[in-house]
């Protein structure tokens, strides 16, 4: 899979779920969002290692 995270570009060569690839890039599943193909994917869904993958980090001000 392709993965796109703030300007960088990671490839894995294997299916995973959600939450296994934001702890292997070390990020909070709390504070980041998955989309695959153009759509929001929950953390304990498994991404197919053809797919491409924009991760989105949340941000909220209060």
């Amino acid at each position: 899979m392709k993965v796109y995270y703030e300007f960088k570009i990671y490839e894995f060569d294997e299916s995973m779920r959600g939450y296994d690839l934001l702890k292997k890039l070390g990020l909070n599943p709390e504070e980041h969002l998955i989309i695959v193909d153009g759509e929001l994917y929950t953390e304990d869904r498994v991404i197919k290692k053809d797919k491409e993958v924009k991760i989105v980090k949340v941000t909220s001000s209060g």
